[in-house]
């Protein structure tokens, strides 16, 4: 399952249609994928016209793929915190056309702006959150709120106007919150560094901006249960999932500190750090500014702040994980190629998935890929995907302010130990 994604009517987002995702998600072997903006008026319409219900709470595209939906947005919820005023991107879920509509209409009678494909709710204070939230939730008891990519900026423990509980943030409604997403930046175990998560399941999505073949699926979650809503929502609650597959932290755009080139005062100036090189006081050496702080830094203070210090190297998972790395960037990689939408680049790709779709891939060993792959493409590509499957590989520099790791394949480097000044 991908449960969180975007239409072409939200901001920043490429105009993704049901064509893209009937071609690509089962490509990728992913069966259950969210609408993305439900709440939204018009693309409410087009899914209201395109799907209809094949059970409960999940609904089938008239294209017939074998992709089923589950009704889903992303809401962004602003509140007073401390000094500051911060806004939280929250994934929401739905068990049926009439709750989203009843949930529009109680947001709206609050004052929500529904105009892009993120509704946008002003709320005054925690207290307020809290309160609201939990109006909402009991609409039907199958809605479900999922605090979204919560180490990034815009997440509930991001660096912008930062709070170290739930609670400071959602109110009494942090006793509903039952399901946290990781993000891209993070994995399980950067979330288990945090005290407060250890009762929470964790899944992760794609939050896919485009269609894409390295934005759609790069992020899912596994259950082993019915085809329905609500069994798939209880399994999540409940923490019984099988496992999830995670877009390589360290390629995600926030995992270290840092100020990218481009930036007011630092022109094709940048600098990165791990948690243990960030300058004193995290002001920008270049232009003296606050660091965009990054996920595993800001887990490490959390961990601190919630009285119960962890490092990573002693962390463990519940659930079993995988990193991915996208398929289109390893090709494109190892052919030398920088576009990853060029003609090449598809081909190769196209031919991989005829026999085995992406999520697949990642979960045979070394010598099962290689007799899968042997003859489809290239030998230098195939064993440029064992290296990457065998951890011989790595991002230079890694995610930071904004900027995805720069991927290198065939050598490695220590995270824990970076400091880059140009």
């Amino acid at each position: 399952m991908d449960l969180h994604s975007h239409s072409g009517y939200a901001g920043g987002v490429g105009n993704t249609s049901f064509e893209d995702i009937e071609k690509n998600m089962p490509l990728k072997g992913i069966n259950i994928v969210g609408t993305g903006d439900c709440m939204h008026p018009a693309w409410n319409a087009v899914l209201r016209s395109n799907l209809k219900e094949e059970g409960e709470g999940l609904y089938k595209h008239k294209m017939e793929s074998g992709i089923s939906y589950i009704l889903q947005t992303e809401i962004i919820i602003t509140a007073d915190v401390g000094n500051s005023r911060k806004g939280v991107h929250t994934v929401l879920l739905f068990p049926s056309f009439e709750a989203v509509e009843r949930a529009v209409d109680l947001l709206e009678s609050w004052g929500m702006k529904n105009t892009v494909g993120r509704p946008f709710l002003k709320c005054c204070d925690s207290n307020d959150v809290g309160e609201r939230m939990k109006d909402l939730l009991s609409i039907d008891e199958g809605i479900e709120l999922i605090p979204a990519h919560v180490m990034t900026p815009e997440g509930v423990f991001g660096s912008k106007a930062p709070v170290d509980h739930l609670s400071d943030f959602y109110g009494e409604a942090y006793e509903d919150i039952r399901i946290i997403e990781t993000g891209l930046s993070a994995d399980p175990l950067i979330l288990s560094l945090i005290p407060e998560l250890d009762d929470k399941s964790f899944i992760s999505n794609s939050d896919a901006h485009s269609p894409a073949l390295n934005r759609m699926g790069r992020e899912f979650t596994t259950v082993d249960c019915d085809r329905d809503y609500r069994s798939i929502i209880g399994c999540l609650r409940e923490n019984k999932i099988v496992g999830t597959a995670e877009f390589n932290p360290v390629e995600g755009r926030y995992f270290l500190t840092g100020h990218r080139a481009g930036r007011k005062g630092h022109e094709d100036h940048f600098c990165v750090f791990s948690p243990s090189q960030t300058p004193e006081g995290g002001k920008c050496p270049i232009c003296g500014k606050r660091l965009t702080v990054g996920v595993y830094e800001r887990a490490l203070e959390l961990s601190k702040v919630q009285g119960n210090e962890r490092f990573l190297d002693e962390a463990k998972a519940d659930v079993p994980f995988v990193h991915m790395v996208p398929l289109v960037e390893i090709i494109a990689y190892s052919m030398g190629i920088s576009s990853l939408s060029s003609k090449k680049v598809i081909d190769r790709y196209y031919r991989i998935t005829s026999r085995i779709n992406e999520c697949d891939l990642w979960f045979k060993d070394t010598n099962e890929i290689e007799s899968t792959l042997e003859g489809l493409v290239e030998y230098k590509v195939i064993n440029d995907i064992i290296s990457v499957k065998k951890d011989n590989f790595c991002f230079e520099p890694a995610g930071y302010d904004g900027v995805y790791g720069k991927l290198m394949i065939g050598q490695t480097t220590d995270y824990e130990d970076v400091n880059i000044i140009k």
